[in-house]
Formats: C-alpha cells, structure tokens, sequence
C-alpha cells in the first residue's frame, strides 16, 4: 500500500514536469521558427525578440541567430553577443564556435571579448570533423567555414565539393558560384569551367533551391540557351524567393524585348508580370520593387494596370517572402 501511494506521488511529481518540459521545447521551437521566418524575410528586429525567447528556453539555434542579429547591428561582437554565441557554442552550434574563432570585427573597439579565438576553432574542427566522416553534409559545409578562417582555401573548397557530390543544394549553388566568379579550381579552357558551373547549378535547382533556379535561368540566358532559361524562369516565379520573383514580373513584363544578354520571355504577359510585382511590393513594402513598377506603369496601357491591381490580389497572399540567407556568410 506505502509503496503504491509512493509510487504514484512519484509519478504525479515528475509528470508535470516532463509535460512543463516538452511544452518549453515545444514553444521554443515555434518561437524560432517565427524568428527564422521574419530573419529570411529581413525583419531582424523583430526576428530578434523571438530568438531571444526562444534561447532562453534552451533553443540552442537560436541563441546563435540572436548572436548573430546582435553582431550585425553593432557590425562586431558584443558582450552580448558574445553571450549568445557562447550559449550556441556550448549547445554544439559549429557556426557559434566559429564566430567565436573569428579574428575581424570582433570585440568592439574595447576588446572586451575574453575567450580563445583558436581554442573555439579547435574545438569547432573537433566538433565537426567526425560528423563530416560520418557523411553529414551539414558538418561538411561548416568544416569549409572553418577551414576559410583557417587560411586553407584548397580544402575549405574540398569539403564544399564533397558536400554537394552527396546531394546538398546549397553546396552545390555556391560551387557554381565559386566557379563562376573564378575564385576555385583549376581548369584549362573557360569552356570547361563553365560547363561544371552550370551542371552544379541545374543539380541544385532540380533539388528546388531557389537562389539556384533564379541563377541558372540568367546563365542560360547569357549563353542564348533560350528555351532552356524560360523553362527555369517559369519554375522560379513559383518560389517564396525575392529576387527569383522581382526578375519574374519584369521578364513577363519585357517579353521578347528584354535587355539583351538578359532573359527574354517568348511573350509579353504584362498583365501577369506586373500583378506579380504589385502583389511583391504589397507582401514586402520594397522600394526597389516599387521604382521597378513606377517605371514601367509609364509605358502601360490602363486597362492593363487595372487588369493587373485586380489580379494581384489573388498572388503571394499569406506567402512569407524570403532572401534565402545563409547562416554564416553574413
């Protein structure tokens, strides 16, 4: 009998407390993803708060995002900043140890940081190096961060490469980038280069990586590879992504008489192309987008403009508008 009535004072004891728990982590996690959602959408001050909250219940990302917010605004590490990314390192957030190891525009003018710079890129390596072995991309593309900091380019190249043959879109992207813009590998002909460039940027684009289909539609296009560039200009104007959308409603717009060396669209969908940058500046209050319509509303019949206000209503609504940051390249 003492032992049943113990038994269950026992259980009605830490249940509360294991349901208090999975609430916390629970909320936690949504509270991060708002934040993640408003950060990608370039409302940092208010993704700061929620990552904030978040961080204090334990979230361990997003203590490194608050961090990283912080850093930003003050273009250095404060002591608060510091404090996040502390609590991110010891969480086993690499990307945290990592900003830690950082030597540029950190500490403020009072160089008020006390840490190890080359202990946290130690532990980092240490850190990340088994997960990569073990195949996790993820680990791969921070080990390329740390290597960068490190001063060893060629492998900090080798572990992007390894990461995007096992299939990660955003590896794959910045190895076309990074081939693009000439800064890695070694190749005889510009031809050959180009050629691996586009094939890493079309594997990241079939994986559905935005950044990747807005950029393999512009390559195309400057290669005259024409029916190849729409067939990704159409697939990027159903994305969340910014850019891919504002080329989107200016290239339907533009039609066959776009820029040259820009994408040319087989036809002119005014209509279409301008409800997509209406309904962009009303989703995002963007000024760029808003002197791209101011323009070409000037060349516009009226009955077109109406045509478009009326349809943009139906476009991007309850659709978060991201800029697909990355975590660390900021």
């Amino acid at each position: 009998m003492f032992r049943h009535v113990a038994l269950s004072l026992v259980v009605f004891l830490v249940w509360p407390l294991s349901a208090q728990g999975e609430t916390d982590r629970e909320r936690a996690d949504a509270l991060f993803q708002q934040g993640y959602t408003l950060y990608q959408q370039h409302s940092a001050s208010s993704a700061l708060a929620r990552f904030k909250e978040a961080a204090e219940l334990g979230h361990t990302e997003a203590a490194y995002y608050a961090g990283n917010i912080i850093r930003q605004d003050y273009t250095y590490i404060t002591m608060e900043s510091e404090q996040y990314y502390r609590q991110a390192a010891e969480g086993g957030d690499v990307y945290a140890m990592l900003r830690l190891a950082q030597e540029d525009s950190v500490c403020g003018t009072l160089r008020e940081c006390d840490y190890d710079r080359e202990a946290w890129l130690e532990r980092a390596l240490e850190t990340a190096i088994p997960m990569a072995e073990a195949g996790d991309t993820e680990a791969m593309m921070a080990l390329s961060s740390a290597y960068a900091i490190k001063g060893d380019r060629s492998v900090d190249f080798e572990y992007v490469e390894r990461a995007a043959e096992k299939g990660h879109a955003f590896a794959q992207y910045w190895m076309a980038m990074m081939l693009i813009q000439q800064e890695r590998g070694f190749y005889w002909t510009k031809a050959g280069r180009r050629k691996d460039a586009l094939q890493w940027l079309r594997a990241s684009a079939e994986q559905g990586f935005p950044k990747a289909m807005h950029k393999l539609a512009i390559e195309y296009a400057k290669d005259n590879r024409t029916l190849e560039a729409n067939v990704w200009v159409d697939r990027m104007g159903k994305t969340d992504y910014f850019e891919a959308l504002f080329e989107y409603g200016l290239v339907l717009v533009a039609g066959p008489d776009g820029a040259k060396g820009r994408i040319q669209y087989p036809e002119a969908k005014p209509v279409e192309g301008l409800a997509v940058l209406l309904a962009l500046h009303r989703e995002t209050d963007n000024s760029s987008v808003k002197f791209g319509i101011e323009q070409l509303l000037t060349d516009l019949e009226p009955e077109t403009i109406s045509e478009a206000k009326v349809k943009s209503a139906e476009l991007l609504v309850d659709t978060p508008i991201l800029h697909y940051l990355p975590k660390f390249g900021i």
